[in-house]
């Protein structure tokens, strides 16, 4: 078994990801090649607290952060106190909204939203977060 987490010499190469995502590396793929549009690089990097994560950025802005799970790709958006609230105005399925809403903590400085990714059905969500995250 492939382990993301600990072990830094097993990278997350397309043929890591293939075992580990399983039938989601294809929506993997569409939504990491898409980041391109958006002027958003994305890389994979190893920590010491949490393994293999990947983080996409826009000029010196941290987007999203990635993380290869079993079955299906984490997407993580964390967003400020003023910026949670535009995240309400976006056509964005309303269940993302909602645990958008469950997360918000008066007394954390960020909101987190996390998507997970097992087909492309949810894509185009991102994508809107994504441009969202990129002008805001």
């Amino acid at each position: 078994m492939i382990d993301f987490k600990k072990d830094k010499n097993i990278e997350p190469t397309d043929h890591n990801l293939k075992i580990v995502l399983k039938d989601s590396f294809l929506a993997y793929k569409e939504l990491t090649e898409k980041l391109s549009d958006f002027n958003v690089n994305f890389e994979w990097r190893f920590y010491k607290d949490g393994g293999w994560l990947a983080k996409a950025t826009h000029k010196k802005k941290t987007i999203f952060w990635g993380k290869a799970m079993s079955d299906y790709f984490l997407v993580a958006f964390h967003f400020n106190k003023k910026t949670t609230q535009g995240v309400y105005d976006l056509n964005i399925a309303e269940i993302f909204k909602q645990e958008l809403l469950q997360s918000q903590n008066d007394e954390s400085k960020f909101t987190s939203l996390k998507i997970k990714v097992v087909n492309s059905k949810s894509l185009p969500d991102i994508y809107q977060l994504v441009e969202y995250k990129c002008k805001v």
